[in-house]
């Protein structure tokens, strides 16, 4: 062989083993921190268990221990519901709440098994956990019920719920369960409107062309623009009856809703039942003493301006109340700086002297909410730097990540003794 060969294949030997030992280093420090993280929400989850259980989460306007974790800690309220619900489960699973605290469960694994996962499987699913990827854990514990639903079960009511809204890709999203009988009346309404528009050729008029053509969400659009257009008819002054589209220095965006892309910007104004609302920093909508109540055209900027109940922790966003911080009748103007949103509860709190507010609504950090007491409430949690003494490492250690047939694996659920 020649020796420009072999040096050659000496150089990418050499290449393979440092990338290998750099991709080694990176896994047992990404599995340290990993470790690091269980351990310290472990943690958390612990303190939050000690909440529960003194109650400590009460207090004036707090509606639940969810709610008082999600303001304290800074997170979601669906992961404050998680926190919570672990919180509740962990002390009924002794060793789950072991390896949790060790650090060789992730938080996502404990809470599967916090919300599925039946006393009697503790020892055996703990371990199981340790050993296997969430997906694969998920799969084996899909066959119990939430073990969080009462064990005899009050009859099952109808659903019946619809919820809507922007969604964090820019687009808009509905989703609906109805009663079978109020499906078929959706289903032959939205039928309805999409025959008519294939009638009207919105579908084209060659040889092949069928109401099918039209798609669902056309019909969904062409029934919405349909039903306002009637209500225009008997109430043609109304704003809620519009499409009302925030026009700001260099940008623009839905009432409450994303912002918009140029393009769809300039669709929109250029022939569309849209009232434009004209602003900086809301200032041109103030109307001073003239009004005391809230015009429709302030009420628009002052609802898309806080997005919900400005009290710090609340997550209310809809039916709001648009409140004068300094009363009207003592002289307090119905300008923006002077207007905030509040969900029902928290105004009633604030009219019967209960939460205090003051300050600016136009700056972000501008009002001060008290306590009955009179102590300020902060706008959110704040996160305390380590101390001096590092952190405990935990034992975790990652899935093999093996494949998992789930269907030959079950735990012999232990049955207690007679008392």
């Amino acid at each position: 062989m020649p020796i420009e060969r072999a040096f050659g294949y000496n150089e990418e030997v050499s290449d393979v083993r440092e990338r290998e030992a750099e991709a080694e280093r990176l896994e047992a420090e990404m599995a340290e921190v990993c470790g690091i993280l269980n351990v310290a929400t472990a943690r958390l989850v612990g303190l939050i268990g000690q909440v529960l259980e003194t109650e400590s989460w009460q207090g004036f306007g707090i509606r639940s221990a969810e709610h008082w974790v999600a303001w304290k800690c800074g997170v979601s309220p669906r992961r404050a519901r998680v926190l919570v619900m672990m919180a509740r489960r962990l002390g009924e699973l002794p060793e789950t709440r072991a390896a949790f605290g060790a650090g060789e469960l992730a938080e996502d694994s404990v809470g599967l098994i916090c919300r599925l996962a039946p006393t009697s499987i503790d020892t055996d699913v703990a371990e199981l956990a340790r050993n296997t990827t969430f997906t694969q854990l998920r799969r084996v514990l899909n066959e119990y019920s939430p073990q969080d639903e009462p064990a005899e079960k009050p009859p099952v009511e109808e659903k019946r719920q619809v919820s809507f809204g922007p969604t964090d890709d820019g687009t808009w999203r509905l989703s609906a369960e109805l009663l079978p009988d109020e499906g078929a009346v959706w289903t032959k309404a939205l039928t309805e409107i999409r025959d008519e528009l294939f009638r009207a050729g919105e579908a084209g008029s060659g040889p092949g062309a069928s109401p099918a053509d039209v798609s669902w969400a056309d019909a969904f659009v062409a029934m919405a623009e349909k039903s306002l257009a009637a209500v225009a008819v008997d109430h043609p002054h109304r704003d809620r009856h519009m499409v009302l589209l925030h026009v700001g220095t260099d940008n623009g965006h839905l009432h409450l809703g994303p912002g918009l892309s140029d393009g769809l910007r300039r669709y929109i104004a250029c022939d569309a039942r849209v009232r434009p609302i004209f602003e900086s920093e809301g200032r041109p909508v103030s109307v001073g003493r003239a009004f005391r109540t809230v015009p429709d055209r302030t009420r628009i900027v002052i609802e898309d301006r806080d997005r919900g109940c400005r009290v710090p922790g609340c997550d209310r966003s809809r039916w709001l109340h648009v409140h004068h911080i300094t009363p009207w009748t003592e002289g307090g103007a119905t300008d923006t700086p002077n207007l905030i949103c509040l969900c029902q509860s928290h105004h009633r709190l604030h009219h019967r002297g209960m939460l205090g507010i003051e300050g600016n609504g136009d700056q972000p950090d501008g009002v001060v909410f008290t306590d009955h007491r009179g102590r300020p409430l902060e706008s959110c949690g704040r996160p305390a730097p380590p101390g001096d003494r590092p952190p405990p490492p935990g034992n975790w250690a990652p899935p093999s990540g093996e494949p998992l047939d789930a269907w030959p694996i079950y735990f012999n659920e232990r049955v207690p003794a007679p008392s």
